[in-house]
């Protein structure tokens, strides 16, 4: 990147060592978008900072200062999730800095929200079913058809969905008049409409459209890179280090190091094809689709040639230094005869 003399494209993100929220270790991993490649990772132990939720903010310090600072690199963009902590210190320390949110992580609060309405108040809700995977389409694109130099015309356009749903395609806006497809057919002319008047619409208009901190993300929502390989790292790293064992600080680095150089290498393979030249998709059915499915493109097997080369030829050395005390350090250690007097009286004990 260095001779390339061009400021950086980042996509950020943190990721616990196990689930809940006393996780003890926070990865946080940048991945420049325009190579596809991981360019650093900063592993932080939660008595570093004083709590497990401020292990993503100090993790992302650590990345800017290292790469910025230390490197010399020139940072135009940085993508992430809405994590208010990193807004804010990125709004107050790097204003020069353009920075986006994953598109994806605005979507999926979207997405929280509308099924677990519908299963709260089901029966008043049946209708609304059906139009979930339409508004959650809608909200894509209304962020990827815009221009990110109009943050209005984005909110004009996400807004135009309490209509389209009433079956209503003219709106009171300038910025986007009426609805952009043409007369509907098939599948979508047989979906049913909601009613203006019923109770799940007014809901919908209070938390969905005109809720200030939606509309807010929404308007800074990336139209272009998002996070999504980083998501697919974290999935690669549950398999160097997987979140149902306790690792110590170096194991977890090390671990962690693996799983970039592992991405790294394979970051860039290609689409297989058949012996006639015809690209190779997978169809899949998961879960969480409930009976719908995806396409996948069906890629290069992944090699491991440097993950070999650097187990055989690299001694890495992890300086003693620079490994943070155990969560423990901070508690007086009773001796053993102590401990076990105390726990033969406890009855007697106050």
């Amino acid at each position: 990147l260095l001779p390339e003399q061009r400021g950086i494209v980042l996509a950020g993100d943190g990721r616990s060592d196990s689930p809940g929220l006393s996780a003890k270790y926070g990865t946080y991993t940048m991945l420049e978008l325009p190579a596809n490649v991981i360019i650093d990772m900063q592993l932080v132990q939660s008595n570093e900072v004083g709590g497990a939720s401020h292990m993503e903010k100090e993790g992302f310090i650590r990345s800017v200062n290292f790469l910025g600072t230390q490197q010399g690199l020139d940072i135009d963009v940085i993508i992430t999730d809405r994590h208010v902590q990193l807004r804010k210190w990125i709004r107050e320390n790097l204003p020069d800095v353009q920075h986006l949110l994953d598109v994806w992580h605005v979507a999926k609060g979207i997405i929280h929200f509308l099924k677990s309405f519908f299963f709260i108040r089901k029966k008043d809700c049946t209708d609304l079913k059906e139009w979930i995977d339409s508004i959650i389409n809608h909200l894509y694109w209304s962020v990827m058809s815009t221009d990110s130099a109009e943050p209005n015309l984005v909110e004009a356009k996400w807004t135009s969905v309490l209509n389209h749903i009433v079956n209503i395609h003219t709106h009171n806006n300038e910025l986007f008049p009426k609805c952009e497809h043409k007369r509907l057919r098939g599948r979508a002319a047989r979906k049913k409409w909601l009613k203006p008047c019923k109770y799940v619409l007014y809901i919908l208009h209070k938390t969905l459209a005109t809720t200030t901190y939606l509309i807010r993300d929404l308007k800074q929502a990336s139209n272009r890179e998002q996070t999504s390989s980083l998501e697919a790292f974290h999935s690669l790293l549950n398999h160097y280090a997987p979140k149902m064992y306790a690792f110590s600080y170096e194991g977890q680095l090390c671990r962690g190091l693996l799983a970039v150089m592992h991405f790294n290498e394979n970051s860039g393979r290609t689409q297989q094809s058949t012996r006639s030249g015809e690209l190779q998709y997978a169809v899949s059915l998961p879960k969480w689709k409930k009976g719908g499915h995806t396409v996948r493109k069906v890629l290069e097997e992944p090699t491991f040639g440097k993950l070999y080369f650097f187990h055989f030829s690299i001694n890495l050395y992890v300086d003693v230094r620079d490994v943070p005390p155990p969560l423990s350090g901070e508690y007086q250690r009773p001796t053993k005869e102590t401990a076990v007097s105390q726990f033969k009286s406890r009855y007697k004990s106050t």
